[in-house]
């Protein structure tokens, strides 16, 4: 791996030890300027496990990509880099399996930490593997919970409301344990991927999400959104707001899915009932019955 080009790609142009306080600039970094996004799954209706091809896809065509992807790349960076690291498995709350989610922990002086640069909303920092403890972050209070013997949950407080992130059995997995999910995810009509059309990342201020005809900022703790009225509006707010831009294939491949020939079949399947109404009309009066 060139470390130095993915440095580059996260907005980093030196070299790095493997301390603490900069896993905490990596992630929050990456976190910044990499998006959560699942195009490909619309796209490909696959993910590749290949370290090369996640490079060239997420450092050299500056795309983003869900925790597949994203933190197995940065898993890979992290013991590049010297850290400590190894690669574990989540159950999300909308799902019962436990290879839903991927992330890396990493171990620093006698203490573990997860690290997460794949999950959409989630932490700033690296929040320690403290069971009891809560953690200061950005985005909120962090605390992870056993809810019984082996078994961890992370959640997340803001103001009044607390929820889990995902649950997890601190047990070492490799990137092929994961290849039965990621099929499920990428054709099975049941997965939540394929729902829905998401590219989001962190700000400054807040977070920018990209959903199919909206785009939602969450600036200062307030939210608004504004519709996304065409296509061509679509793949322009990708190149502003995450610096994404798709080949011609992959946006004519894009724009013949269902959230962008939504208003089309719509119109279409109106024009031939009113088609099929004017025909039987017209048998009638002619006393040709149909």
């Amino acid at each position: 791996m060139d470390v130095r080009a993915y440095l580059a790609r996260i907005g980093i142009d030196e070299k790095l030890e493997p301390t603490l306080e900069n896993l905490r600039r990596i992630q929050s970094s990456h976190l910044k300027t990499v998006a959560f996004e699942n195009l490909n799954i619309h796209i490909f209706h696959r993910l590749s496990p290949v370290p090369e091809e996640l490079f060239d896809k997420v450092i050299l065509g500056r795309r983003g990509g869900v925790c597949y992807e994203l933190n197995y790349l940065y898993m890979l960076l992290l013991a590049e880099i010297g850290y400590k690291v190894s690669f574990h498995g989540g159950k999300t709350i909308s799902e019962d399996n436990y290879l839903d989610h991927s992330f890396p922990m990493v171990e620093i002086e006698g203490k573990t930490y997860i690290t997460d640069v794949g999950f959409g909303d989630g932490f700033m920092y690296p929040i320690e593997f403290c069971p009891g403890l809560p953690q200061i972050d950005p985005k909120g209070v962090f605390t992870i919970e056993e809810e019984r013997a082996g078994y961890f949950t992370v959640y997340r407080e803001t103001g009044q409301a607390k929820y889990s992130l995902y649950t997890f059995i601190p047990q070492e997995r490799t990137i092929e344990d994961f290849s039965e999910r990621k099929i499920f995810y990428c054709t099975d009509s049941r997965s939540h991927f394929l729902k829905s059309l998401i590219v989001s990342m962190e700000t400054d201020k807040g977070r920018v999400s990209l959903k199919q005809n909206k785009i939602l900022f969450t600036e200062d703790g307030r939210r608004r959104s504004e519709k996304v009225e065409s296509f061509n509006q679509y793949i322009r707010l990708l190149y502003e707001k995450f610096g994404i831009v798709l080949t011609p294939e992959e946006r004519r491949v894009l724009r013949k899915s269902k959230y962008w020939n939504k208003r089309f079949s719509r119109r279409k399947a109106k024009a031939l009932l009113m088609a099929s109404s004017i025909q039987q009309t017209i048998f009638h009066k002619a006393g040709l019955g149909i």
